[in-house]
């Protein structure tokens, strides 16, 4: 399957991205709603990428570059969202995308790209050279 990753666009909203976000957890947004998430997302320089096969976005991901204070003001990737189709999955298009999202890292100039991740992904992970380093903790407010 020939796979060609890009940007998201605001076309895209109305193209499948919502469908295939929607593999990851619910999408409680209008297209209008979705079209000011991602102009805002734009302002903060917020990456998100598609896959795109057979003229539809079968996957998606956001990397957002995080400048620190330490590290010599150095920037940290943190990859989100990492989605596929339902109707794609199982033909390697994640791994692709978490691939071209640290290729992107590189370019951004990121020292370090992290994730947080359910158990059952981990070997997924693995397999693309991440390793456990600390423990993932939240609260939902």
């Amino acid at each position: 399957m020939d796979i060609t990753f890009r940007e998201l666009t605001a076309l895209d909203l109305q193209e499948g991205f919502l469908e295939t976000l929607a593999g990851l957890a619910q999408v409680d947004l209008t297209p209008d709603e979705a079209r000011e998430v991602f102009r805002a997302r734009l302002r903060l320089g917020i990456h998100t990428y598609v896959a795109v096969a057979q003229d539809r976005i079968v996957g998606t991901l956001t990397l957002l570059a995080e400048q620190k204070f330490i590290h010599h003001g150095g920037l940290c990737g943190h990859i989100e969202d990492v989605s596929v189709h339902p109707e794609f999955k199982q033909h390697g298009i994640g791994s692709a995308l978490v691939r071209h999202a640290l290729e992107e890292a590189r370019r951004l100039g990121c020292y370090k790209v992290i994730l947080d991740c359910f158990e059952n992904l981990v070997p997924f992970y693995q397999r693309l050279g991440f390793r456990s380093y600390n423990v993932g903790m939240r609260i939902d407010l």
